[in-house]
């Protein structure tokens, strides 16, 4: 086997020799890691000790047809601590597993394999297992961002619709402002590309962060054009939106400083051009099917996150007294900081792996600070309306009449109760389908009328959480 010491490193990489590292008070740890990763990336290993890194640089891997493998020779009786990277391609980012850090106590001497999977680092490591131990927090990711149903854990917290459709970079909980342009590596091919889609690409050269991103789509939506070309842009904004949410397009930095507010006003004037464009005549079903499917990715814009300095509560938090400096820091740079600068889906991700991790153990951190971390999680998913089904529903409670309210409280009733029992129960199902078609046509009613011009903000975001 071989190692290979960081990227740079790779060209003057050297076979090891298989002398007895007994001898010499050393231990020679063979490791294989059985994980897939896309075209040009590659996985490195980094840790305490020394010949790992000393937590600043990753050591590669080599692939091979049983997996990726690395021989290190580390001293002798040592408790090594160390977790496995994803670098991408070009060597900029780096992914890393989820959980705490990976622990082994090597012997006095001697060869130890050891075969790992990506993720689990709570499985054991050779002989002696992963020994209990005071883990140093470096870069610990509680959990894989793309798992973000983890939420879900959390006494009283629905996990958001984010659930199982993430797929940009985990979470990496950071106590300084590490937070860096991530967009160097990409590239735009625009061959065989024309009209619409050529304009989107193009636009996103110039369009690093989310809201430049939300703003190439206004623009794209509220151009004048024919009936073809409307469709067109309406299809290329609903894929690139949806790719957004999903962390597939990811968003970075640009050095600027912009609070969420910023998108929730660009996503107003996105929703005023797609009412209008929705009651045009002659619109086409065609039209009206992709529209629907630019909505749910659009932020809301309510009237807390339209206001000028919006969601405070991650402050606060960030500032309590009774919780541990490291955490604050991480709560501080990883989230407050990040949000207010220059938001984006990725926050959400980042909020839901940290809510995971403050309760994985009950009665670890102060029950207010927890309780008070449940709220921001919500107005989050509010913001980024990311919220569950019946957390949407209860969020357009108050824009329903009696009978209306009737039609929502028998609809959440009979979901329940599918929820709860076989999906073969025929008539559970029906039932649920028919209490669905009621509350459906109640909520079209509403809608029937259109976009009035006198509408208030209140009245236009509300209706933009019914849509």
């Amino acid at each position: 086997f071989s190692c290979r010491a960081g990227s740079a490193a790779s060209e003057i990489t050297k076979e090891k020799s298989r002398a007895d590292p007994s001898k010499s008070g050393s231990v020679l740890l063979q490791v294989c890691l059985e994980h897939q990763v896309k075209y040009g990336e590659h996985v490195g290993i980094i840790g305490s000790a020394k010949e790992l890194g000393a937590w600043k640089q990753h050591v590669e891997l080599d692939w091979t047809q049983d997996g990726w493998v690395c021989q290190l020779e580390l001293p002798s009786e040592a408790l090594v601590e160390f977790k496995f990277v994803i670098v991408s391609k070009g060597g900029n980012d780096k992914t890393w597993e989820g959980g705490d850090n990976r622990a082994i106590q090597l012997p006095k001497g001697g060869t130890l394999d050891i075969a790992c999977n990506w993720d689990k680092t709570e499985e054991p490591l050779g002989p002696s297992g992963t020994p209990k131990v005071d883990r140093a927090p470096k870069h610990v990711v509680p959990q894989t961002a793309g798992d973000v149903s983890a939420a879900s854990s959390a006494p009283g917290t629905d996990s958001s619709s984010f659930g199982g459709q993430w797929q940009g970079s985990e979470a990496v909980f950071m106590r300084s402002n590490e937070h860096g342009n991530k967009s160097s590596d990409r590239m735009w091919d625009t061959a065989g590309l024309g009209g619409m889609a050529l304009k989107l690409v193009e636009g996103d050269k110039s369009s690093k962060n989310w809201w430049q991103k939300l703003d190439l789509v206004r623009r794209l939506v509220s151009e004048p054009v024919d009936d073809q070309s409307r469709l067109e842009a309406l299809i290329c904004s609903a894929i690139y939106l949806k790719w957004i949410y999903t962390g597939q397009i990811s968003c970075s930095e640009d050095g600027g400083h912009y609070r969420p507010n910023k998108h929730a006003e660009i996503s107003r004037q996105i929703f005023r051009e797609l009412e209008k464009m929705y009651y045009t005549k002659g619109i086409s079903p065609e039209d009206v099917l992709v529209i629907r499917k630019i909505h749910p990715c659009l932020p809301s814009f309510k009237s807390e996150f339209t206001a000028t300095v919006p969601l405070t509560r991650i402050r606060d938090i960030a500032h309590r007294n009774d919780i541990p400096h490291e955490l604050k820091q991480e709560i501080k740079h990883t989230i407050q900081n990040k949000l207010h600068r220059s938001a984006g889906p990725e926050d959400l991700v980042a909020t839901e792996a940290m809510l995971t991790r403050i309760t994985k153990n009950p009665g670890e951190y102060n029950g207010a600070f927890v309780e008070q971390f449940q709220i921001f999680y919500s107005e989050l998913k509010d913001f980024f309306n990311a919220g569950s089904l019946f957390e949407q529903l209860e969020s357009i409670k108050e824009s329903l009449n009696d009978s209306g309210l009737e039609a929502l409280s028998s609809f959440v009733k009979t979901k329940q109760s599918l929820d709860q029992v076989d999906a073969a129960n025929i008539q559970v199902v029906m039932k649920t389908l028919q209490s669905l078609s009621s509350l459906r046509s109640v909520l079209m009613k509403g809608l029937e009328s259109g976009l009035r011009n006198d509408a208030t903000d209140a009245g236009i975001a509300m209706r933009q959480k019914v849509i």
